[in-house]
């Protein structure tokens, strides 16, 4: 009940946002002036979805503690600024494509909303559970040669690119294991107030990917903030590699 309410929360303000308008101004204090971001108070959000004012600010809040929504003081022409809250993705571009960012944030609400309190679940199974949710083949065989374990991995990466990381790769030990290099977070601001969801996901995104192509016995560590920008992925498959016969011509 909780995820669901709260991903109806996300697009109503997604499509409150997409109604701005630049007027010059954001009306919000302590802003500076630019395109003017719109958005909906608790009272505003829980008459569209039928919810009371103060389960709709609960839920509200919660999502402004995971940083999927921002809360702003918006003027009016008398009285006291009121409360707004807005999707904050509206002024977060990044380089991740809008399906990923999409994606992402049921993912974040999902494993933020796993009980009524708004207590985390367990966001690296929400990650692992969205691939194979969309796996259209069955996994192939465990990679035996150098070549399949790294086309494997492969995956993985463009999964990581259309994510909007840049991943850089890197092998050891024979090319049994892989290490990925990942650059500018595109979910960088949450990803340092909650590592654990977060990097959670997609440690379960990398872990879904391996084991949908067959590699589901392949070691998977995340390694956040190696430097202030940076993370680091490692993959080590626990096949032995043997080598490719020849191809007559």
């Amino acid at each position: 009940m909780a995820s669901s309410t709260r991903r109806a929360i996300i697009d109503l303000l997604a499509a409150a946002a997409d109604t701005a308008d630049s007027t010059g101004d954001v009306g919000a204090v302590g802003a500076e002036r630019g395109p003017e971001r719109h958005g909906l108070s608790a009272a505003e959000v829980g008459s569209a979805l039928d919810l009371h004012v103060t389960t709709a600010r609960f839920h509200l809040e919660r999502l402004v503690a995971v940083g999927v929504v921002e809360s702003l003081q918006r003027r009016g022409a008398v009285g006291r600024p009121r409360k707004i809250y807005v999707d904050a993705r509206s002024r977060r571009p990044g380089l991740a494509s809008a399906e990923a960012l999409q994606a992402f944030t049921e993912l974040l609400t999902s494993a933020w909303s796993a009980a009524e309190d708004g207590t985390p679940g367990d966001p690296e199974r929400a990650g692992e559970r969205w691939v194979r949710e969309r796996a259209e083949e069955p996994a192939p065989p465990v990679a035996g040669t150098r070549g399949a374990w790294l086309g494997k991995v492969g995956m993985a990466v463009d999964l990581l690119d259309e994510w909007g990381y840049q991943p850089e790769l890197g092998t050891s030990a024979g090319g049994r294991t892989v290490e990925l290099t990942l650059h500018d977070c595109p979910f960088l601001t949450m990803a340092r107030a909650h590592p654990e969801i977060v990097c959670g996901i997609h440690r379960g995104l990398i872990r879904g990917t391996m084991a949908a192509v067959g590699e589901d016995g392949a070691d998977v560590e995340l390694r956040p903030f190696v430097t202030d920008r940076t993370c680091s992925a490692r993959l080590t498959t626990a096949a032995t590699f043997h080598r490719a016969a020849p191809q007559r011509t």
